[in-house]
């Protein structure tokens, strides 16, 4: 057998040994994940049946003293602040992100160019090839809305595409890095004279699919992604397809005519892909009836100017029943065919209803919700109309294992906290849960907002135990209106769009808003905005354990409870003194 040369040894270390180093990489980052998800588990179900069996005898309460038999505690207080509560402003990022994304490159970084100094351009670029070509399956994986990842680690398909991002910019130098390192080796070694290469057809297909990937990294940049995100999902779903075609025949090619083995590590995208897909398709096939869509029929409501109100009764099977925090994504093949949106699902499971009801409240944007919102205004403020499902999708935290539970909602982000609350409340009846204060805060623009939950948000808090001390806080952060109270009743026959829609805004009930207030029991309805930083301080210094925040809504909102959950109070030196942890819960899907 002949001896392989340092150049030749180098190369099928960098094509073949590195590849497997940078999955067991991987492995390791994945198992580091799961074993936390497990420990949370482990930890919840240990509070649950410690609390089981508590009084209030066996309380301790803080003493003010440095102890330490708190460190543990305080150890866990100080990494979620620096990992998950401290944001770089610049490129909107937690420090965790921005420090996961700096590992992974300096890894990437560190493989491409080990032993390459001495050796010509061919070296480094095929090398980078095949790390941008290995990370194709992780990719797809991250991206999917069903993948053994989330099941494992216990995080939702919104979180992990955080990662998707990351990895596919990081992809993309190593794409223009492979570029970059062929192009000089074919101009400067043996083969620059022969200038047909570039019209050999897997090249081409290769040029392919690195402008359609850089095209598409661009697209994926956060302000661009959301201001047109209908349009980016369609350009996706195409770039994406042109990129996996182009990319699977270019190292397909390269394979048979370099002998390298990039494939086997390639081709595993479409097994991600396929799983996903047909996940999808199994879910929806079980939630709709796809073949004869008059069947699945769902109301849609103007209840104020900008609210839309999603109302759909449908057999759920047991497999596919949601939990509170969840989403789905909404479908209305008459209005907008190909389209599905998420929204969170604002219910909660009914356990012995033969249909469960789902509702979804949808603020008007621009885009398909305001042709929604147009479309319910021709027919006269509410319709029925076709309506295809598929979910439910999402991880939210258990938060039956807390002493105090915070809920901090702005406008439409109460569609997450207030399912998060019923659900709470009924764990509490069956004794499942452990919280002995509850805290429900929402900041709404207009009183009007009070009409998306205010029946609801009443039977609710009628149901809270007697134990429990419940705070219900409403902030409308509009100046009141001296002059009404309530809406005034449109003509019968409205003569116009506008008319039109102060008829679906008013046809909700023939209460005004005072009298819908004074129906709010337990409820405190006040102008301005919450002071977050004392609510919070407020709960975590009178509370007897762990404390849980979970916070939806405007970014401001957001920024607000992170900046307060960074103070003393809620630090690991008020924690070794014997303060309680604080695990704060954000819902942005857009993150």
């Amino acid at each position: 057998m002949t001896a392989l040369t340092e150049k030749q040894r180098l190369k099928a270390l960098g094509e073949q040994e590195f590849p497997k180093y940078l999955w067991y990489f991987y492995a390791c980052v994945i198992a580091a994940a799961a074993m936390v998800n497990l420990c949370s588990m482990i930890w919840a179900w240990w509070r649950r049946r410690k609390y089981s069996s508590m009084t209030t005898s066996t309380i301790t309460l803080r003493k003010g003293v440095v102890s330490s038999n708190r460190m543990p505690a305080a150890i866990i207080s100080a990494t979620r602040i620096v990992a998950f509560r401290w944001r770089i402003p610049s490129v909107d990022m937690t420090l965790l992100e921005v420090l996961l994304t700096i590992t992974f490159m300096v890894i990437y970084f560190c493989f491409e160019w080990t032993n390459t100094l001495h050796y010509d351009d061919g070296l480094w670029g095929n090398r980078a090839g095949h790390l941008a070509a290995i990370q194709f399956p992780l990719i797809v994986a991250l991206s999917g809305k069903n993948n053994i990842i989330g099941m494992i680690t216990g995080l939702g398909h919104e979180k992990l595409n955080l990662m998707h991002r990351v990895v596919s910019r990081i992809v993309l130098i190593m794409v223009w890095t492979h570029l970059v390192g062929t192009y000089f080796h074919w101009q400067t070694g043996g083969h620059r004279d022969e200038r047909p290469w570039i019209y050999a057809s897997w090249i081409v297909a290769g040029l392919i699919a690195c402008i359609c990937y850089t095209f598409l990294v661009f697209l994926s940049w956060g302000p661009i992604r959301r201001r047109f995100y209908e349009r980016f999902y369609v350009m996706h779903m195409v770039l994406v397809t042109v990129i996996m075609i182009c990319a699977m025949y270019h190292i397909h090619t390269d394979d048979v005519v370099n002998t390298v083995y990039a494939s086997p590590y390639f081709w595993p995208s479409f097994i991600a892909w396929g799983i996903d897909r047909i996940a999808r398709l199994v879910r929806v096939l079980l939630l709709n009836s796809v073949f004869k869509l008059p069947k699945d029929l769902g109301q849609v409501a103007l209840v104020t100017s900008d609210t839309l109100l999603i109302t759909i009764k449908r057999h759920v099977p047991r497999g596919l029943t949601w939990r509170s925090g969840q989403h789905m994504f909404v479908a209305f093949p008459t209005l907008g065919p190909g389209q599905s949106h998420p929204f969170t699902i604002a219910s909660v499971v009914e356990r012995d209803a033969r249909e469960q009801e789902l509702v979804f409240i949808a603020r008007v944007r621009e885009g398909f919700t305001r042709c929604l919102k147009d479309h319910v205004l021709e027919v006269g403020g509410a319709c029925d109309v076709p309506i295809i499902l598929d979910g439910p999708y999402g991880s939210p935290p258990d938060i039956t294992p807390f002493s105090t539970c915070v809920f901090i909602a702005g406008g439409s982000g109460v569609t997450f906290t207030l399912p998060r609350f019923e659900d709470l409340v009924n764990e509490l009846q069956k004794n499942h849960a452990c919280a002995s204060r509850i805290t429900f805060i929402w900041a709404i623009n207009e009183r009007a907002h009070m009409r998306w939950i205010a029946k609801r948000l009443t039977e609710i808090t009628s149901l809270v135990p007697s134990h429990v001390t419940l705070t219900v806080s409403i902030f409308v952060t509009s100046s009141p209106s001296p002059s009404r109270d309530s809406f005034e009743s449109p003509p019968s026959t409205p003569t116009s769009e506008e008319d039109v829609e102060k008829k679906a805004v008013a046809d909700d009930s023939d209460e005004s808003v005072s009298d819908l207030e004074e129906k709010l029991d337990r409820v405190s309805v006040s102008y301005g905005r919450p002071d977050i930083k004392k609510i919070l301080e407020l709960e975590v210094d009178v509370s007897q354990g762990p404390v849980s925040v979970d916070v939806s809504g405007p970014q401001s909102l957001i920024a607000a409870t992170r900046s307060a959950l960074v103070s003393t109070f809620a630090g690991p030196l008020g924690v070794l003194k014997g303060a309680p942890t604080v695990q704060l819960n954000v819902e942005a899907f857009s993150m």
